[in-house]
């Protein structure tokens, strides 16, 4: 069964083709087919290929499995600790991938179950703000509370369903949550921010669709494509389909930083743990977070970057020193058409830091892409 980790589908009630969201790691994921692997090294199949984390961003032409230079064709490059594909905000390609079970890799075609590939896109605290669950294509809110900085104002968020209603239906990528301003002479009124709009179009939006964009002191809400939100300053948070963006970092120029406060409690939770989970139960724990919290020097608050299908994924979360996740991946090439599989089999001389050399599986497989 795949276990689908960051996956941006709808709602159990809703087709296929309205889904767009991610997989994970551990826990609940979705559902999907049991893979050929059998018993065994389930990546012997693939070609080895050994990438020097260290040496700087290496770029990897799937089709040879070689390194190559960045002005030759390639398809993933690895940079330290994170791995890009050639599309998306990563490059001029139409590369895209999809986390998959490990023993998939011992097949031979693109998986049935996998209902589409994952872009490289701009994002950053928000990435693991749900689960996944494959079986019903539905999105289950983990319920953190996230610390947002902007500037000297403090906010607490949680966000409460994936969710809205139109005309008595379940929408997909329409939100629900709630959010607080805190200082430290107390905290101020909760706002519930009703159905604000990240559907941009539909599943796989193209960049010239806005999606919805949120001022959470006044509860304002601006329709803006990828490239107004990076130039405008009137919004926090923006919602498009799955993905939770700042204004700060890739996301936009404010600024913006934040911080999940319930981080390391992610590994542990189950997909079965979170869909217990209601806006009545997880209350108590929101309206618990004080300004105490929420500076505390611990905390790591950061802007966006880039999050890929590979993020959080291709090494296992808390690791140390760092060892490779229990994942494989299914890869489109730079041409957005050709597949392969790609698994990171192990890591030499890593640190808790750096990955060390890198040994990489990679192999073509035939069949179509989502």
């Amino acid at each position: 069964m795949n276990r689908f980790a960051s996956c941006l589908c709808a709602g159990a009630l809703l087709a296929l083709g309205a889904c767009d969201e991610v997989p994970e790691t551990t826990g609940g994921g979705g559902q999907g087919g049991d893979g050929g692997g059998g018993g065994g090294d389930p990546f012997a199949s693939g070609e080895p290929l050994d990438v020097d984390s260290n040496a700087g961003r290496a770029y990897v032409d799937l089709d040879t499995v070689a390194i190559v230079a960045e002005s030759d064709a390639w398809d993933v490059v690895i940079d330290g600790r994170e791995v890009y594909t050639n599309g998306g905000v990563s490059g001029s390609g139409k590369g895209a991938a999809f986390p998959i079970d490990a023993p998939v890799f011992a097949d031979d075609t693109v998986p049935a179950d996998v209902p589409f590939l994952i872009e490289d896109q701009s994002g950053g605290p928000f990435v693991d703000w749900y689960v996944y669950d494959g079986g019903t294509h539905q999105v289950y809110s983990r319920y953190h509370v996230f610390g947002v900085r902007r500037g000297e104002e403090l906010y607490k968020v949680q966000i409460l369903s994936f969710y809205g209603e139109v005309e008595g239906a379940p929408v997909p990528a329409v939100y629900q949550l709630r959010s607080a301003r805190v200082t430290d002479a107390g905290v101020e009124e909760t706002v519930l921010h009703v159905n604000v709009d990240g559907t941009a179009g539909g599943a796989g939006p193209e960049p010239s669709e806005p999606s919805g964009c949120l001022r959470l002191a006044t509860d304002e809400r601006f329709m803006l494509t990828p490239e107004e939100a990076k130039s405008s300053s009137d919004w926090d948070l923006c919602f498009r389909r799955d993905a939770v963006l700042l204004n700060g970092g890739t996301g936009g120029a404010v600024g913006i930083d934040a911080v999940d406060l319930q981080a390391s409690e992610s590994a542990g939770e189950t997909l079965a743990d979170v869909m217990d989970l209601t806006p009545e139960s997880e209350l108590p724990a929101f309206d618990a977070v004080a300004y105490t919290d929420l500076t505390d020097a611990s905390l790591s608050y950061r802007t966006d970057g880039v999050v890929t299908a590979f993020t959080d994924k291709w090494i296992e979360p808390g690791s140390n020193p760092l060892e490779p996740g229990m994942l494989a991946f299914l890869v489109a090439g730079a041409d957005g058409e050709t597949p392969f599989f790609v698994a990171f089999e192990k890591l030499t001389g890593a640190t808790a830091e750096s990955p060390g050399i890198v040994t990489m599986r990679i192999k073509a497989i035939g069949g179509s892409l989502p």
